[in-house]
């Protein structure tokens, strides 16, 4: 019996690799390539390790569709995103979310009764984006400001928190640091005080950390410039340094 079901094992991981090499690989890459930057200036060795990524959260995620059509590549543009923040994080990173919704335009939360671009309910387990919001995130990809990476930040904050005694996605210790620091940076400087991060970031830590994600990734020079220690400690945080993918570029 054993051997037997080492060979099924042999034979599903062989189907799943041709499927990859043949299918997945090359689609996402036509996807990507030359459309989504941050694959585009991966090192050659991580490409297709990003790759995989992609395939494993398009095949994972459940998309609802809510007044619109979904087609292959909304989801690689959506789970490259995903991709992009879990890179160098644990394989159990985004797990705790199984649906992603997507509305056409922004709409209004049957949580909040506010319009929304998008939102992440813990409690239903889904992560809700309005494609126009991805879109107008994507336009400038120079400006902090990103939707998908806004929404998937805060899922992989909440899932640290909800998981911790499950399994570790961002480093706790890190994670506290970050908290503490995040304070002081709230308590020292008022919301109409000029500051690299725009004024949503001191509505609370939650939103600072969604914010100071998209910066990260988005405007590395600027941020590190200005917040040192902050860009620091999302570099050991999410185990990347997206300085080095520009200067490379």
């Amino acid at each position: 019996m054993e051997i037997l079901e080492w060979i099924y094992e042999l034979i599903r991981s062989a189907v799943e690799e041709t499927r990859f090499r043949l299918y997945y690989g090359p689609t996402f890459h036509r996807f990507l390539n030359h459309k989504f930057k941050y694959y585009n200036r991966l090192p050659k060795k991580d490409k297709l390790h990003f790759l995989r990524l992609v395939r494993d959260h398009y095949e994972y995620f459940k998309f609802v569709p809510r007044e619109i059509k979904i087609t292959r590549a909304m989801k690689a543009i959506i789970c490259s995103a995903a991709s992009q923040l879990v890179i160098k994080l644990p394989s159990e990173s985004l797990t705790y979310f199984t649906r992603i919704i997507v509305y056409p335009d922004h709409y209004i939360s049957q949580i909040t009764n506010k319009r929304h671009k998008g939102e992440v309910n813990p409690g239903f387990r889904l992560i809700v984006f309005s494609w126009r919001g991805i879109m107008e995130g994507l336009n400038r990809e120079d400006d902090g400001l990103n939707l998908l990476l806004h929404e998937f930040a805060h899922a992989l904050w909440l899932e640290s928190k909800i998981m911790v005694d499950e399994y570790s996605v961002l480093n706790p210790y890190m994670v506290r640091i970050f908290e503490q620091m995040a304070q002081e940076e709230m308590t020292h400087l008022q919301k109409n005080e000029n500051h690299f991060f725009r004024k949503y970031a001191f509505e609370n830590i939650e939103e600072f950390f969604a914010v100071a994600v998209e910066n990260f990734f988005e405007r590395p020079i600027q941020f590190k410039a200005q917040l040192p220690h902050f860009y620091t400690l999302l570099s050991e945080m999410f185990r990347q340094n997206p300085i080095q993918f520009l200067t490379a570029a």
